[in-house]
């Protein structure tokens, strides 16, 4: 009996390897083409018993390998940017930006993983495709989420993240006007402090 439990379990491990295996390189298929993506984005906040606690809008551009500029407006504007090397997160009305590096953590950021090396994928998070929907959960237990799921349109562009955190809160991110490999500038990439802005290193 123990030798059956034992044949059992091993073949359900190897049985749940391959369909990890099989669904990140489904995912990875479709990000490999997209080399760059734009558009808008509506985000919605909701604490853990399910309540709405902060909605925003704005737009985004994000370009492989780990550039990202994500623009959130009114009524909680801030922007976000990092060229791979160098985060900023600028709060327009505490007229403040926060300067860090970009290390391994922050790679596993949601929205840096559109952007990020398709070959991360597999090293970094374990994948399930369920009726359509890839369900990502991280390896490292200190990053940043603890599950995503990504939908996609049928024209092969992510359409809805939604992300959960260790707190229990979910963050929804519905996206419109998608673009796929626009020609986007280096310089939105980068961020240069307006002056007066106080400057933050985070190290």
């Amino acid at each position: 009996m123990k030798t059956i439990l034992r044949n059992l379990l091993m073949s359900l491990t190897v049985a749940t390897s391959a369909a990890w295996a099989d669904a990140t390189e489904d995912l990875s298929k479709l990000l490999q083409p997209l080399s760059a993506l734009s558009g808008n984005f509506k985000q919605t906040l909701k604490d853990e018993r399910g309540k709405v606690t902060q909605e925003s809008n704005g737009n985004f551009s994000v370009q492989r390998p780990g550039k990202l500029r994500w623009k959130t407006g009114e009524p909680y504007a801030q922007l976000l940017v990092t060229n791979n090397k160098t985060l900023w997160l600028y709060d327009p009305d505490l007229e403040q930006v926060t300067v860090r590096p970009v290390d391994a953590r922050m790679k596993e950021t949601p929205a840096l993983l559109l952007g990020g090396k398709v070959e991360d994928i597999r090293n970094s998070f374990n994948v399930n495709l369920k009726d359509g929907v890839y369900h990502l959960t991280p390896k490292n237990p200190k990053a940043p989420f603890k599950a995503m799921e990504i939908h996609f349109s049928e024209n092969g562009l992510p359409s809805l993240m939604t992300v959960r955190d260790s707190m229990g809160q979910t963050t929804k991110i519905e996206f419109s006007g998608v673009k796929a490999n626009p020609k986007l500038s280096a310089s939105i990439f980068n961020f240069k402090p307006p002056a007066g802005t106080d400057i933050i290193k985070d190290e």
